[in-house]
């Protein structure tokens, strides 16, 4: 409807145009040769815009004969293009559906119809692939890196090649230069990230962790707890080679992450007491313990005022504790300094809540060393048992210090960066918690030993020595001498006894018989 409305209009126009040339007024007269030329102006004009036309038409019909051939090429190259990337859509779509044959005809077809090998590598590497020729797909994504434009997609495709080839160091070569080319790329990074991890490449990970976090790819409490982990595994690792400056520059970093990561904060307290800096490594380890309560950090606070007496570094390592009172942890080490101090009522008063939680083996030893102290060994055995009967607690460090392995410090990774914990928790839970009767009945004091009664004593005499009873009656013996009247049968004297003393010894008190007397105790 358009295009008849155009060509009205233009109608309209030409013969709006011929009708106002016609009717202009004139005439112009010549002599050409003896012959009297005489034309109307309108008519004069009409033909010279008519001749115009004729020119303009005869020169793009020129130009049109001239682009011809290169229209007719264009034309054959499109069809070419479009039936290649029919081709190439295909072979996708059949490598998509875990055709390898297909895939492969499709792809030879593509790279026989287009002139972009950047596309058809592409397809070529992916259905080669899926039929097992790995030789011919590295030598597609080898040959992907020429292009700019494929070099991503080629550097992935030797990156997974690698992988399947058990290669992990080719590997993480490719995934260091696919991210350096794209660092806001996430199969980049976390392949750079995990496998820096899997060789023990602390720093490495590290590096990849903070320009991921730039990036916008790696955000949250997670990722700070993980640059602390990372940061605090290469920290040991100067330890241990002897570089402590490095190392405690490195674990400064990871305070300032998560400051109540006890493995960095117990060796970075450690590192500033040797320096001298005491004031500086308590607060390190007071603000650990406040944020999570460890055994490793107890012991680089009793190192670092080890030369003071017991009852003031108590004192201390009390109000280390107070920073977290509400936590378990605290408790028991509260609970152990009275006991040093020999305060058992208050060690057990602050022993009996934690029994019946979820204690462990140091808080049964610390309740059998305080029953020891308030009533002796005797009583304290059924509680060291029940110590050395108690289960391993899950926990590194527990003996005061961390002695972690690679494998160690890359599972420490995981789990305090996933999960702020420096351990997974056991496949099996025990409990050894108590009833409160158990409790009264193991910390009952035990009971006093009943009086034994006091042996009777039987004098007994010789019978040349026995005194007829009739004659001490009468007083006087059958040769007239005066004899003292021996006591009736019934009023013997019986001789003293005295109760036990505290040693458990009896000792006994009676008056010496005479030389010629035989006695003898028989108890009742």
């Amino acid at each position: 409807m358009i295009r008849l409305l155009i060509y009205l209009l233009v109608i309209t126009g030409l013969a709006a145009l011929f009708t106002m040339l016609l009717s202009i007024d004139g005439a112009l007269e010549a002599d050409v040769r003896g012959y009297n030329v005489y034309v109307e102006v309108g008519v004069l004009l009409i033909l010279i815009l008519m001749a115009f036309l004729a020119f303009g038409g005869l020169v793009w019909l020129i130009s049109y004969l001239m682009r011809l051939p290169g229209k007719l090429t264009a034309r054959r190259l499109e069809g070419r293009r479009q039936r290649g990337m029919l081709a190439l859509t295909r072979g996708l779509e059949a490598v998509a559906a875990g055709d390898p044959e297909d895939a492969q005809r499709h792809a030879r077809n593509a790279q026989k119809q287009l002139d972009e090998p950047a596309l058809t590598r592409l397809l070529t590497a992916q259905a080669a692939q899926l039929a097992g020729d790995d030789e011919t797909a590295e030598e597609s994504f080898a040959a992907m890196l020429d292009a700019p434009e494929t070099e991503f997609l080629g550097l992935r495709g030797l990156y997974l090649q690698a992988l399947s080839s058990g290669d992990s160091k080719s590997a993480k070569e490719y995934a260091d230069r696919a991210f350096k080319l794209r660092p806001n790329a996430r199969w980049a990074f976390e392949s750079v990230y995990q496998l820096s991890i899997e060789r023990g490449g602390w720093g490495e990970a590290h590096s990849a962790l903070k320009l991921a976090s730039k990036n916008g790819l790696a955000e949250g409490e997670h990722v700070r707890r993980k640059e602390a982990a990372l940061l605090t595994a290469r920290a040991y690792a100067s330890h241990d080679s002897g570089n402590t400056e490095e190392a405690l520059k490195d674990l400064k970093a990871a305070l300032k992450q998560a400051s109540g990561f006890s493995p960095a904060a117990a060796l970075a307290a450690s590192l500033e007491g040797e320096k001298g800096n005491t004031s500086r490594a308590a607060r390190i380890i007071e603000d650990a313990w406040s944020v999570n309560p460890h055994p490793a950090l107890v012991k680089a606070f009793e190192n670092l005022y080890k030369d003071e007496s017991l009852a003031k570094r108590a004192d201390r390592i009390i109000r280390l504790a107070e920073k977290a009172p509400e936590r378990d942890e605290s408790r028991l080490l509260m609970a152990q300094q009275h006991i040093l101090k020999e305060e058992w009522e208050t060690a057990k008063d602050m022993l009996e809540p934690l029994l019946k939680r979820n204690p462990n083996a140091r808080t049964f030893t610390a309740m059998a060393e305080t029953i020891r102290g308030l009533y002796g060994e005797v009583q304290a055995r059924p509680w060291f048992a029940k110590a050395a009967a108690a289960p391993l607690e899950p926990v590194p460090g527990v003996d005061g210090e961390f002695h972690f392995t690679t494998d160690g410090w890359r599972r420490l990774v995981v789990e305090y960066g996933e999960h702020d914990r420096l351990a997974p928790p056991p496949l099996e839970s025990v409990s050894g918690a108590l009833s409160t009767d158990e409790i009264k009945l193991l910390t009952a004091p035990p009971p006093e030993p009943e009086p034994q009664p006091e042996p009777e004593m039987e004098l007994e005499v010789e019978e040349d020595t026995k005194i007829d009873l009739a004659e001490s009656d009468t007083g006087s013996d059958p040769k007239g001498d005066d004899v003292e009247a021996a006591p009736p049968a019934d009023e013997k004297a019986e001789p003293e006894v005295q109760a036990e003393d505290k040693s458990g010894e009896s000792k006994s008190k009676k008056d010496t018989p005479p030389p010629d007397a035989v006695v003898t105790g028989l108890p009742e």
